[in-house]
């Protein structure tokens, strides 16, 4: 049986890789809508601000690595979603076989999963969305009676 600061090593260690992965899949993201919606900064800035860039992260992150497998996410990652960001992943999205003609040049990801990942209404904030780990790694709250 694991101790259990060996279980929270592990668990540490397998956050750090899905951060890592996630931070790959934002670069990706990013670049993509930068190419694809040929974006200024001010209207990149804005799309982030919006929530979009977060979305199109999400929908990334599920394609490249959670789909396949190679991630499996806490619970609280997707309640976390729809809490903070107001996006929805529906079981679809990790189930069925989306092969997109054309994703390589013309569509981003939350085009392709339109229909299986959403977004409910767009964020009006002057500052961009926290990465959604930095949510998970918060403490929990300390318990009073």
């Amino acid at each position: 049986m694991l101790s259990r600061d060996t279980m929270h090593d592990l668990e540490d260690s397998t956050l750090h890789r899905i951060e890592k992965g996630w931070s790959i899949a934002m670069n990706c993201a990013e670049e993509r809508l930068k190419r694809i919606c040929g974006w200024t900064d001010n209207e990149f800035s804005l799309a982030m601000q919006q929530g979009l860039v977060m979305l199109e992260t999400v929908c990334t992150f599920v394609h490249g690595g959670v789909k396949s497998g190679q991630y499996k996410l806490p619970v609280d990652f997707w309640k976390m979603l729809v809490a903070e960001y107001g996006i929805v992943v529906y079981p679809s999205a990790l189930t069925e076989c989306l092969a997109p003609s054309g994703l390589g040049s013309s569509q981003t990801f939350t085009e392709i999963y339109s229909e299986h990942i959403v977004m409910l209404g767009k964020r009006d904030s002057s500052r961009p969305p926290l990465c959604p780990f930095e949510y998970l790694k918060e403490p929990l709250p300390v318990y009073e009676k």
